[in-house]
């Protein structure tokens, strides 16, 4: 019996040892960042128990013939958008259950402090007419010490039940990140966009405040990610988006829109200075010769294209986001590298 335990741990070892091989290859064989959502997108391929994934994986191998950072992360994103609603119900039994907690230690100590009142003012009348004040003062000292160790018990049962609700809000503050991140660049998202792009309409409307809305996309992308590699395109991918992000503030907040598109939000007085912010961004990076890091091969320059569009009286969140495309499109067909203010 021993012996088939220790063969079958063996074979298992040996299986382990075959699906991390697997793993390794895969990842090396497409260029592919050995980060943790990449391993356990490569684990959940090779693994074969998700039929949805391997379809969308061979399906970018089909198209593109390898499996950059960026459709990784894509096929990632798609098939785990944000909390289920499995998960979601989960979280809020567990809030429900640590709120009851709370409630009953709560209950709980409040009875056993009036239990403890009734019980000192029953001995104190005992101390007057008692002829026994020492047997009395003894009681009085064993009933506060027993309070005292009830209190403690009630104080570390709070602590203990606030420490699991501060473990999960932890959870859902992360859960609502992965939701509302981009795993390439770590911008927010579209859906992340969307949220911010509505509630700052909503502001500007109420304050009659500015509002500015400005769609940047990187020029001949796809000959560039052609020439040099996925691999390279996802860096290009990372590399405008921090350039970007490097001005989000308060009023402004940069998204990922997808693929090589990002969208800039700019609110309040960073609204009049928008087509100067965005422009010496633009500058900035067209100025720059890229170079591979680790071999220092020479990628050219790289530019962007941007249209920029202010709201006026008639706008909604998505013909703001129209007018700007249509400025992003005439930047486009005026040369590239330049930003279009839309009429």
């Amino acid at each position: 019996m021993k012996d088939e335990r220790i063969a079958e741990k063996s074979a298992a070892r040996a299986e382990w040892r075959r699906l991390y091989d697997m793993i390794g290859k895969l990842l090396f064989d497409h260029g592919l960042e050995p980060s943790p959502a990449n391993f356990e997108l490569c684990h959940r391929y090779l693994s074969g128990r998700d039929g949805e994934l391997n379809a969308m994986v061979d399906r970018a191998i089909s198209k593109d013939g390898a499996l950059s950072d960026a459709v990784a992360a894509a096929i990632s994103t798609k098939l785990e958008p944000g909390l289920s609603t499995d998960e979601l119900s989960r979280m809020a039994q567990e809030a429900q259950g640590y709120l009851e907690q709370m409630a009953t230690i709560l209950t709980r100590s409040g009875e056993e402090a009036r239990d403890y009142g009734e019980a000192l003012a029953h001995e104190a009348e005992g101390l007057e007419t008692d002829g026994s004040p020492a047997l009395t003062v003894q009681k009085l000292v064993d009933l506060t010490r027993s309070m005292i160790d009830k209190a403690q018990v009630a104080e570390e049962d709070l602590r203990r039940t606030e420490q699991q609700m501060s473990a999960m809000r932890k959870d859902l503050a992360a859960a609502h990140h992965k939701a509302n991140s981009d795993p390439l660049t770590g911008l927010p998202n579209r859906r992340a966009l969307d949220q911010h792009l509505r509630g700052a309409f909503e502001k500007a409307r109420r304050a009659d405040s500015a509002l500015a809305l400005a769609i940047c996309d990187i020029d001949h992308f796809k000959l560039f990610n052609d020439t040099h590699g996925h691999q390279i395109g996802d860096e290009v991918i990372k590399f405008v988006g921090s350039s970007l992000g490097r001005v989000a503030n308060g009023d402004v907040f940069v998204a990922r829109y997808g693929g090589e598109e990002f969208v800039m939000v700019f609110e309040r007085g960073a609204a009049a200075n928008a087509m100067a912010t965005l422009d010496k961004i633009r500058a900035a990076i067209a100025a720059r010769e890229l170079k591979v890091t680790h071999t220092g091969q020479s990628l050219g320059r790289l530019s962007f294209s941007g249209g920029l569009a202010a709201i006026n009286g008639h706008d909604s969140p998505g013909s703001l986001l129209k007018r700007a495309d249509a400025a992003l499109y005439r930047a486009k067909q005026d040369g590239r590298n330049r930003i279009s203010v839309a009429e």
